[in-house]
Formats: structure tokens, sequence, C-alpha cells
């Protein structure tokens, strides 16, 4: 048994530190120890005897007492027993202690604050209303949650969501999910693949960089020129007889990894004029409280600032790490500042330009395009800052379109009118 353990239950049933004196100490102490009455932190001091023993072993001590002719002086009482019997009077402050601990039961059946994990592409106040929609709210019940049908939910009320949790620790109901990388776009193309057959074309004007096909036909190579629309892998196979005749055709979801290289214009300008912001160091604060929907402010009486920004902090109230409760304190911090004209510098300009042109081609590079050429320019003059040109890229390319589905038959019987009228 651990010592913690042994002190907490020492402390539950009570004990006191007594001095003994006396004609025979010794003598008192080993017949303590052959009735099993326990002692402990024994210690010697001016020809006396201190140490501590429990409520039960103290009822124990009077025939000892009067056989060893030694006597007793309680020097100090711990314990639970000894702290309600301090206590006993106070009516009022056990009271608030049992509706304290009844109140914190209460609560302890509702859920108090909703953690969403892993998005990326949904914010976590659209998933929040969205549960909201189906019943899953802060307060809500635990018992009136269940977490399957949540999972369910989800998965079906957004399309690129493709995996998702949900379990409830302590008043706290977390929400994990994994999103698919791919758009909504791809998700419904994919989709309307599942649907039937399908080719690939072109969505945007470029040059074929290369093409790899797993399924279909490829109708382009690496070097030709596309427009909009033009046929990049057809989602037929022709199958030939003994004859090298198309006998007929078998029809499949095209699928392939097309990369066309494509330009996409920059254009940026900003005023080489802005306002600057010279906060003065003054801050002002304020505070409020957020019980369950309510908030409360507290008032203040320092005067308001002309210019300022606003930093709003709120801070959960738990116990422990996942015993939420119902109370969020708030801190408004205003920072005062004033509003100068000032003018950018050549140099500042050309940075900020540039900065801006890293952040549209990041931007571009997080979806998967590949940056082979930077015509973009960036002039100032008196007034404005202007970025101008083009970006050349490698990109993938193609999006979906239903395959027309082939007669052989009436496409023997067009060729054979045909080869007619030629004779």
């Amino acid at each position: 048994m651990s010592q913690l353990l042994i002190d907490k239950l020492k402390y539950l049933q009570g004990y006191v530190r007594v001095r003994l004196s006396g004609y025979a100490p010794e003598r008192f102490l080993n017949l303590c120890s052959n009735r099993n009455i326990l002692i402990w932190n024994l210690e010697y001091q001016d020809e006396q005897y201190e140490f501590c023993i429990s409520v039960r072993g103290m009822k124990q001590l009077k025939p000892i007492l009067k056989k060893t002719r030694t006597k007793l002086v309680i020097l100090e009482r711990t314990g639970f027993p000894f702290f309600l019997r301090r206590y006993r009077k106070r009516k009022l402050f056990f009271a608030g202690i049992v509706l304290c601990c009844g109140l914190l039961y209460v609560m302890s059946l509702f859920v108090w604050k909703i953690e969403v994990n892993g998005n990326l592409h949904e914010t976590d106040n659209n998933i929040i209303k969205f549960l909201e929609e189906k019943q899953v709210y802060h307060g809500r019940l635990k018992s009136k949650i269940n977490c399957e049908k949540i999972e369910e939910e989800l998965r079906a009320g957004y399309e690129d969501i493709i995996w998702a949790s949900a379990k409830l620790e302590g008043t706290m109901l977390v929400i994990d999910i994994q999103e698919n990388l791919a758009t909504n776009q791809q998700a419904q193309e994919q989709q309307d693949a599942d649907d039937g057959p399908s080719d690939l074309v072109a969505d945007k004007e470029a040059e074929i960089y290369s093409i790899l096909t797993r399924k279909g036909t490829p109708k382009v190579e690496k070097g030709i020129k596309v427009q909009p629309g033009d046929l990049l892998v057809e989602g037929k196979n022709p199958v030939t007889n003994d004859a090298g005749e198309i006998a007929s055709y078998q029809y499949c979801v095209s699928d392939a990894d097309i990369f066309g290289i494509t330009q996409y214009a920059y254009e940026d300008s900003f005023s080489m004029q802005y306002q600057y912001k010279d906060f003065s160091g003054r801050e002002r604060a304020s505070y409020g409280i957020r019980l369950f929907q309510m908030q409360f402010r507290f008032p203040h009486i320092l005067r308001k600032f002309q210019n300022y920004d606003t930093i709003t902090d709120e801070y959960n109230l738990k116990l422990g790490e996942t015993f939420y409760l119902p109370i969020q304190l708030i801190r408004e911090t205003q920072r005062e500042y004033q509003e100068a004209p000032k003018k950018y510098s050549k140099d500042e300009a050309m940075q900020l330009a540039k900065q801006k042109l890293e952040d549209f081609c990041k931007e571009l590079t997080e979806k998967g395009v590949q940056i082979i050429e930077n015509n973009v320019m960036i002039v100032t003059d008196e007034k404005n800052c202007t970025a101008c040109g083009t970006l050349k890229v490698i990109e993938p390319i193609g999006v979906r379109r239903a395959t027309s589905i082939t007669d052989i038959s009436q496409e023997r019987q067009m060729e054979d009118e045909s080869d007619g009228e030629n004779d």
C-alpha cells in the first residue's frame, strides 16, 4: 500500500499527537507494541516522548496508563472527525458543500464544450452549426448524444469528410474528422464517373507536358496544344475482329495523370500612401462572464479611446483536463493608436509586392501547381505600386465528361453510304 494512501486513511480515521511522561514510559511503549496499538513519528525530547496515535488506539490506553503510572497530554488533533466536530454548528457551511457537490454532479451530466479536430476545409463554426441542426449542442444531456449517429451524419452531410469519430470525455464532446484532400469538384467528378463510362477532356488551354493513361484510350501526346473541351482520354477501347474491323467497344471510366503547361495572369496594385497605426502603449481592459448562453459585462469608468484595436481572450473554466463548466471568463483589451499618413519607400513597396506575389505562388504550390517561369514585373511610381504579368506553370488538367455510346451497326451503315456516294 502506498504511503499516500496510508496518510489518507489516517486522516479519515483521525489521529492525535501526544506527549508521554511519567514513571515508566518505556514500559508503556512495550505494552502498546504487545497489544498491537500503532504509534508513529516517535520522538524523545527532554526526558519525554512525543508520538502520533489514532483515535481508536487512544481509547485503548487507559489501562496501560494506569499500570505504568504515566500520563498523556494531547498536543494536536488532526483528521476528518475533528474537522466535523469543529464545524458541527455551521450548518450552512455543510449545506453549501452538499449543494456544490450536487451542482457539480448535475453539470457533469451535460456537454459544455465541443472540440473539433482534423478539419481543414470546413471551419469549426460550420461543423458546430451543423451539429446544432442535428440537436447536438452545448448544454445537451450526454445521455441523449449518440456518438455513432453523429459520425454517420457527419459523413453523410459533408462529401469531403471520409472518416469521423465522436467520443465523450468528461463534459466535452470530441469530434475527430479526416477530410479528403480532393476538392469538391473532384469528388463530384468521381461520383459522376461511378454512374457510367466517362472521358477526360481539357478544362483550359494548355500544352500537354505528360500523360500516363491507366484506363481508356489516349487521344493526345506530349507537346500537343489543346483547347477547353478537347478530348484527352476516351472512355472506350475498340475491340477488333479477325478482319481488323471494330466489332465492339469496351467502355470504362477513364483514369489518367495528365499534366499541362498553362499560364496564370497575375495583377496586383496598391497605393503608395497608407494610414499607419502608431500605438501609444496605453491599454484598457474590460471583463465579463458568459454563463450558459447569457453574457454579463462589468462596467468600467475609464474614458474610451478614440482609435483602438480590440483583442478578446476567452478562458473556459474547467476541473481537470476534460471537466468543463458552463462558465467562460472574457477579457477585452483595447490598445490605443493614432492614425498617421505615411508613404512607402520604393524598396518597401517592392518588398511588399514581392511578398504578395510569393503568397500567391505559395497558394498555387499547395494546390499541386509547379511554377516553371515567372514573368511578373513590378513597377512603382509616385502614386501606386503595380505588379503585372504571367506565371507559366505545370498543373494537372482534365475534367470528366460522359462517354458517348457508339452503335457499331449504325456506324457501319453510315460508312457504307459514304462509300456508295463516293462511287
